[in-house]
């Protein structure tokens, strides 16, 4: 009696236990809706935060690949890509994703069968969904209770979305490795398109590298990699996805990845809405705004194209300006972070600190400057590799970049008189920039790219400055938030501007940037700085009547080989020009400030002084050159001057 009650007991007791087992199965798993004991709970806005956008169009109205959510990341529409990349994704994470509720429970048990055989952890069981949950609500930790919500909270997802939007979430909270997140992100970085371009082989290599993005890493293990996508297609294949055709297809096709650079035109454009809108990064994604720009991809695309050209691992960055709008065109780096920093402008400060304010003083391009070995008090400038020319004409001067012209004409017009010219190109000082070596890029700070690529521009419309930047307007929905406004300023006048863009133009044909020589009408200065350790800042800065472009390589660190100096940057912007298909055929427009006068060629080559040529001086005596009506130079002999010039008239 006593064993039969004992017996019975025991029945008792295992029954209650399976009933509390199975009642707390239900609760903690079948049946998500119900919350006990603090159970996490479903957040949406952690799902969908990708919905908060900012979609970029550019120049021509079209979205920038997509959408731009948090972290400059390209956000994905589910209905926006191909069966392939869809399916590449399912078919090696979750086979059964449109058949199950959340959690596979087959698959659960054939990976604990499986992690009972290999006594570890070896093969997971996580859907899509949960793995979705467990990117967006929880964290990494293997406990228990963290499965346990994981799979309650999936569950519960799965009754409240579709599975087109799950899949959506998903794939744009991914994470790729070396700090790529989200398909739309990994597709631009990697492979240069919008994931709705993605190939079934660059679809799989991307489904292959988020089971482990250190291990299957495209830039540090491209065979582990490559065996992972084989492996994918491989399930394509066996799930009937894909055609035997379409599998041997992509096994075969060879797959580039670019180099992981940040994105140097979104983050400009982001920072610059911000500064206008005077609001938080987050503000712009929480009012989905649209951001008109002067974005060119044709133009993006040739720089990109010609930074990869560059075999080498310093810093380079390649910006384009509209002259009309002061839009940027292009802004990109080879850098994996934004770039924007203040250096020594080197030579390419010369027309603003020498040359506007000499012209503006009444000097013209063809007067004299004695190119030779000069100490101006305890300063000693050195001409580039120790040449000097003798007698030049400030033509010559610019053309050839001598440091000597420079000083010298900075010296005859005094260093702050000289600033203050610069000063309205949008060139900033420091209170300590008040030495001479001003006139060859030496200032404490220096300037940014954007700064000497305007002063530029401001040349290229004729002596006129405006503001440039990545922003033209705003809006939410069809609502005006901003709108680019900037106010015109007068720098110089435009018969200067026009006399600089025309000596330019002879530095672009014959002088330091005459690797430029073939690219059609344009304007160009180069600058190098550096010493006999290397280069540390190296520039070419050219324009036509539409666009200015800037090229800047340098390093932070160590010095770049004295080999490379700022004509080699002009090889970025041939490039550009050739492969944008720029038209470089336009002339730049002659104002009515400036018109071609005869001088006396045999005065200017005996005594170094320009006059304008006698009516009765000899053909072969003269010589015809491009001068301000402004600033004319007198004649010589005046007085016998005005009695023909009266015969004449009469």
């Amino acid at each position: 009696m006593k064993k039969s009650l004992k017996v019975t007991f025991i029945c008792m007791a295992v029954f209650v236990v399976l009933v509390l087992l199975a009642v707390g199965f239900f609760f903690l798993v079948i049946e998500p809706d119900i919350t006990l004991f603090g159970n996490d709970k479903l957040d949406m806005d952690k799902l969908t935060g990708y919905s908060d956008s900012v979609m970029l169009l550019d120049v021509y109205g079209d979205p920038i690949d997509d959408a731009f959510f948090g972290g400059n990341s390209i956000s994905v529409k589910v209905d926006d890509l191909s069966a392939d990349t869809l399916n590449a994704f399912i078919a090696i994470e979750d086979k059964r994703f449109y058949s199950h509720h959340g959690v596979d429970y087959r698959r659960m048990a054939s990976a604990f069968v499986s992690n009972i055989k290999s006594k570890g952890f070896h093969e997971g069981a996580s859907t899509i969904t949960q793995q979705l949950i467990k990117n967006t609500h929880l964290s990494n930790e293997k406990t228990i209770s963290r499965k346990i919500s994981e799979i309650r909270l999936a569950r519960k997802l799965e009754r409240v979305s579709s599975k087109r939007q799950i899949l959506e979430s998903y794939l744009n909270v991914l994470y790729f490795g070396s700090g790529i997140r989200g398909l739309g992100t990994a597709s631009r970085v990697m492979f240069g398109k919008p994931a709705s371009e993605l190939t079934l082989a660059q679809s799989a290599a991307l489904a292959s590298i988020i089971n482990n993005p250190a291990k299957y890493s495209p830039y540090n293990n491209i065979d582990n990699l490559n065996n992972r996508k084989r492996l994918v297609l491989d399930q394509m294949l066996s799930q009937k996805l894909i055609t035997k055709s379409e599998y041997n297809s992509a096994v075969a096709e060879p797959l580039e990845f670019g180099k992981n650079s940040c994105n140097q035109f979104v983050t400009g454009v982001l920072k610059d809405a911000c500064s206008a809108l005077q609001c938080s990064e987050k503000e712009l994604y929480i009012n989905n705004y649209t951001i008109s720009t002067a974005y060119n991809p044709k133009i993006a695309s040739a720089a990109r194209s010609a930074i990869s050209s560059v075999d080498e691992d310093y810093n380079i960055r390649v910006l384009v300006l509209d002259n009309s709008s002061g839009g940027i065109v292009c802004d990109e780096t080879n850098c994996n972070k934004y770039i924007n920093p203040q250096r020594s402008p080197a030579s390419t400060i010369k027309p603003f600190t020498s040359y506007a304010g000499a012209l503006e003083n009444g000097l013209n391009p063809l007067s004299q400057i004695s190119d030779e070995p000069t100490v101006f008090g305890d300063y000693a400038p050195a001409n580039y590799k120790g040449v000097y020319r003798g007698y030049m004409s400030l033509r010559d001067c610019l053309k050839y970049s001598s440091n000597i012209a420079a000083v010298k004409l900075m010296r005859q017009f005094g260093v702050e008189s000289s600033k203050d010219v610069a000063e309205r190109f949008g060139i900033t000082f420091e209170q300590s920039d008040n030495t001479l070596a001003v006139a060859l890029g030496g200032m404490e700070k220096g300037v940014t790219l954007p700064q000497i690529a305007n002063a530029y521009r401001t040349l290229a419309n004729g002596g006129v400055y405006t503001d440039i930047g990545y922003v033209a307007e705003i809006k939410n929905a069809d609502r005006d938030i901003y709108k680019k406004q900037s106010q015109q300023c007068a720098a110089i006048g435009d018969d200067t501007a026009y006399l600089i863009t025309d000596m330019l133009m002879s530095c672009a044909q014959s002088g330091t940037a005459k690797k430029l020589k073939n690219t059609g009408i344009i304007a160009a200065k180069t600058g190098t700085n550096g010493d006999e350790n290397g280069n540390y800042d190296c520039y070419a800065i050219a324009y036509t009547p539409e666009y200015t472009f800037a090229v800047w390589f340098g390093s932070a660190d160590d010095p770049i080989s004295n080999s490379v100096t700022g004509a080699s940057c002009c090889d970025i912007i041939k490039r550009v020009c050739a492969d944008a298909k720029i038209n470089t055929s336009a002339p730049f427009v002659q104002p009515k400030s400036v018109a071609y006068f005869d001088i006396d060629a045999k005065e200017l080559s005996e005594s170094h002084e320009v006059y304008l040529a006698d009516p009765l001086l000899p053909k072969r005596y003269r010589h015809t050159a491009l001068l301000s009506k402004k600033h004319l130079p007198i004649r010589k002999n005046i007085d016998i001057l005005d009695y023909y010039d009266g015969f004449m008239w009469e």
